[in-house]
């Protein structure tokens, strides 16, 4: 796990604005990257509160297809679930050198 300070509660939902920026409950945007980790072929996201412009909010149907959901939801526990009912493991919620980081894995489907 990775060296940091306690960053308090994560974000409730996470919706998707545009490509690679998405919103809070709280309107804070946040910068998406999706990671795959080769050794497991599992899929992260790497999730930092960076202030950016809003900018206008793209339809679902606007966006390219991508391995990243539209939205995120706190679920039960130390999960979130997404807009595809998947399930995403929360790895870390951290400051890092004054950055907000969340750190989600993709947990494998039966």
């Amino acid at each position: 796990m990775a060296e940091g300070g306690h960053a308090g509660a994560p974000p409730v939902r996470l919706w998707v604005r545009r490509i690679g920026v998405y919103c809070d409950e709280h309107r804070k945007t946040w910068l998406v990257a999706a990671e795959e980790a080769s050794e497991e072929g599992m899929l992260r996201a790497r999730i930092q509160r960076v202030q950016v412009p809003l900018g206008e909010a793209l339809r679902p149907s606007q966006l390219p297809p991508s391995r990243l959901p539209h939205m995120w939801q706190l679920s039960q526990g130390e999960q979130y679930r997404d807009s595809n009912s998947r399930v995403w493991e929360i790895e870390h919620h951290l400051m890092l050198g004054g950055v907000e980081e969340l750190l989600l894995k993709l947990v494998p489907g039966d």
